[in-house]
């Protein structure tokens, strides 16, 4: 056959093996952004996030008591006008933090083009994507995804181009909106410094102005904290009583001695062990590289410090320590792409993603959305309860903290029954016993250094296990050859099991209900068994199929 003219010949060009190495790793993202979100809307809820939550629920009722590391709540007040299912808020949520993941994950590459190519910067956000707990953590609906982004975000306009005027208010505003996110924000102060070092050996000649200007940023920094916060205090229910003392705070924050959640940290290497491979090998190398690029490695690898002394080295905190981190590494990461190749890497890093997807328990998530219906169900409008989190986010919790760590130790430190007085004054018409502490109380056992004395009484005496972690206002009365004398906390309804008995003169049958005060009542029950008065219009009765088991996976 003859050669086509020249006129109509054409090139086809050729897939190369970067075109092709470049497809598989977008492919990747691709595939990992998809099993997040799938994880979005089937992971369980960890307890942190019910109690984060509940607080877009808590800040336009006025029942907000926390002014510091609750701006990124303003982010989702519309979240509830979407919807009334609980689950479905928080799920919408997580997208949400799953969009300033994305953030991040976008800064880790473009400040990784500081130091490698456009291929291995590439996989440098994959690095940190995929990199153990980021990828069931990144999403959660938490402090860390918003700081991170913020963060990440300011270090890339810091230390890269020239630091414009613009530039300044840009990075100041950011990192004093994220230290108001986060106390935890300050660990990335090396990462800063370092490229603050960085930009004044860039600029030998005009190193004056250059430090001029890299000043301005924490006084602008300063400036944004202060303002900001004074404006999100409007609307806040502040109380002195709520918040820790320095020494609680101190101990929030670093706990008591380094490696206290070293369980955690070996488990994140053991997931992602390309990364504390690549810290090893930015270790050695470090010092054959560029001055200034050393630095910078040194800085942003500098955050790993934390881990000897932060108290809260939970997965979700590797989410916000990695990302410089992963950024540190990319010279490393290079360095194993030259000697095992894309595909290889991309395979190491692929196992994960794939164990944690595996080992998620997915039921969880069912027993959730029943506990929060059955809740509902039984109260169709608000009530206040007492629960370790936040779990029924719409109705109001008697306790603004988590009822344990550093929250449950300043409790106790204060002395104030404040169950006790909620419960007398019938502000607590049902308790989750999704705490020990407050297990305890309502199981009839006491805890030392948790709870008042007062408060394991009262929870003792005036509420009723019904199903799962669910226990409602009322009192279990038994046999007695006399009349007793019984003290009821909430006025309303309340409904017989068990009866009959006699209460101030009137006999009420099994099953009946009958409006009573708040206050002592005299009761005649001389025979049978003991019998409940549920503080309900109705005797509850357990929904066929109702779920039982754990409502909560670590994380």
């Amino acid at each position: 056959m003859n050669a086509l003219p020249h006129s109509l010949e054409f090139d086809v060009p050729a897939c190369s093996k970067t075109d092709r190495g470049l497809l598989a790793i977008y492919a990747f993202y691709g595939l990992l952004i998809a099993a997040q979100i799938f994880l979005v809307f089937t992971k369980s809820f960890n307890w942190d996030e019910f109690y984060h939550f509940s607080m877009v629920h808590d800040l336009p009722k006025g029942r907000l008591t926390w002014d510091f590391q609750t701006l990124y709540i303003r982010l989702f007040l519309w979240v509830p006008a979407v919807t009334d299912d609980l689950i479905m808020q928080l799920q919408i949520a997580r997208l949400g933090m799953l969009g300033f993941e994305l953030v991040a994950v976008a800064m880790v590459v473009r400040l990784a083009r500081e130091f490698v190519d456009h291929k291995t910067a590439l996989i440098t956000g994959i690095v940190y994507l995929a990199g153990g707990y980021i990828f069931t953590q990144g999403f959660s609906f938490r402090t860390d995804p918003v700081a991170t982004a913020a963060l990440m975000l300011a270090l890339y306009l810091f230390a890269t181009r020239d630091l414009t005027i613009g530039r300044v208010l840009a990075v100041g505003v950011l990192v004093g909106l994220a230290g108001l996110v986060t106390i935890k924000s300050i660990f990335y102060a090396p990462c800063f410094l370092a490229f603050a070092i960085r930009r004044l050996m860039d600029a030998p000649a005009a190193w004056r102005a250059a430090a001029l200007r890299i000043a301005a940023v924490p006084i602008v920094a300063l400036l944004t904290f202060v303002l900001v916060l004074q404006l999100h205090r409007i609307g806040l229910d502040v109380r002195a009583a709520g918040v820790p003392s320095l020494e609680g705070w101190i101990s929030a924050f670093l706990g008591d001695g380094p490696g206290e959640r070293t369980t955690y940290i070996f488990e994140q290497m053991e997931l992602a062990p390309v990364i504390p491979v690549g810290v090893v090998l930015s270790l050695l190398v470090v010092l054959r590289r560029p001055r200034r690029d050393a630095i910078a490695s040194l800085g942003l690898l500098m955050p790993l410090l934390t881990l000897l002394l932060y108290r809260n080295t939970f997965p979700y905190f590797f989410v916000f320590l990695l990302a410089p981190v992963c950024v540190g590494i990319a010279p490393a990461i290079a360095l194993m792409l030259q000697r095992f190749g894309t595909g290889i890497v991309l395979a190491a890093l692929a196992f994960s993603p794939v164990s944690l997807l595996a080992e998620q328990r997915y039921n969880v998530l069912d027993r959730q959305k029943a506990l929060i219906n059955e809740v509902h169900r039984l109260f169709p409008q608000p009530v206040g309860y007492l629960a370790y989190a936040g779990f029924i986010a719409d109705y109001p919790r008697i306790l603004p903290h988590l009822v344990s760590g550093v929250g449950l130790k300043g409790y106790y430190e204060r002395k104030i029954p404040v169950i006790a007085n909620e419960i007398e004054r019938g502000n607590v018409a049902f308790a989750l016993s999704d705490s020990k502490s407050v297990r305890a109380g309502l199981e009839g056992r006491t805890m030392p250094n948790s709870l008042q004395p007062r408060d394991f009484a009262m929870l003792r005496e005036n509420f009723i296990h019904y199903r799962s972690t669910i226990w409602i206002a009322g009192k279990t009365i038994c046999p007695s050859q006399s009349e007793q004398s019984v003290t009821l906390y909430r006025a309303g309804p309340y409904s017989l099991d068990g009866g009959p008995i006699v209460i101030d003169g009137v006999l009420l049958a099994d099953g009946q209900t009958r409006q009573l005060q708040a206050g002592p009542h005299r009761v005649l029950h001389q025979s049978g068994g003991c019998i409940r008065l549920w503080a309900l219009p109705q005797v509850p009765r357990v929904p066929d199929g109702f779920p039982d088991g754990s409502l909560f996976t670590l994380f």
